[in-house]
């Protein structure tokens, strides 16, 4: 008869009592809120030394069909002539050459390209970013325009030499303009700073209160 009375104080003394642990927490508040504010000044003294980064991007897309057909045969063609039917897929052909040796140019020279997921058409993506970085947004800025000036002059005389002076043609639309931002933030580094230290500084607090119970429970 007296299992079911053994089983029931076993598993009353397996709970975990939640109020000696907040009143652990609640006398060692002063360790805790003195490792948020070491995690908070070392998090400021990584800030400081870490050099800034820039990223300079902008939308790219592939040229209009209708500029690449004017270019190349219709120097004069009124504003609403198009390709006609039967040469579109060849354009369409020159027009993915130009842009994808475009793109491999930019990616030589550093350049990062990715794909908007949402901007598919026909399981291709008709968008991409395109973005570069430096430790001023100056020189991000710079960097892109250049390697987009130099893969739009290469392109074009890998695919289409006979235009490659003077022409209008673009290897591809940009579709913003280049704008910079940056992700290292003061801030963001102080919180994240304070909120490991808080962590730390809890698990610590947690971690002594723990091995002191299981000495008394040993010992008794």
């Amino acid at each position: 008869m007296s299992s079911p009375t053994n089983t029931k104080a076993r598993s009353t003394d397996d709970e975990i009592d939640l109020i000696p642990l907040v009143q652990a927490l609640w006398k060692s508040k002063i360790t805790i809120i003195a490792t948020a504010i070491v995690g908070t000044v070392a998090s400021l003294a990584l800030y400081v030394s870490t050099p800034e980064q820039w990223t300079a991007s902008t939308y790219i897309t592939k040229p209009s069909l209708y500029s690449l057909y004017k270019e190349v045969n219709e120097k004069d063609a009124p504003a609403t002539a198009s390709p006609l039917s039967l040469e579109t897929k060849l354009y369409r052909t020159i027009q993915n050459d130009i842009f994808y040796s475009a793109m491999g140019v930019m990616a030589a020279q550093s350049v990062t390209l990715k794909e908007p997921p949402p901007k598919q058409s026909a399981n291709e993506p008709v968008l991409y970013i395109a973005s570069t970085t430096a430790t001023t947004a100056a020189l991000a800025s710079s960097a892109l325009k250049s390697a987009m000036e130099t893969a739009n002059t290469k392109a074009i005389e890998l695919n289409l030499p006979a235009l490659a002076a003077g022409n209008t043609l673009k290897a591809f639309n940009t579709l913003d303009e280049v704008k910079t931002s940056t992700i290292k933030s003061a801030k963001k580094f102080a919180f994240l700073g304070a909120f490991m230290g808080l962590i730390l500084g809890s698990a610590f607090v947690l971690g002594r209160f723990f091995i002191r119970q299981y000495k008394q429970s040993n010992g008794a």
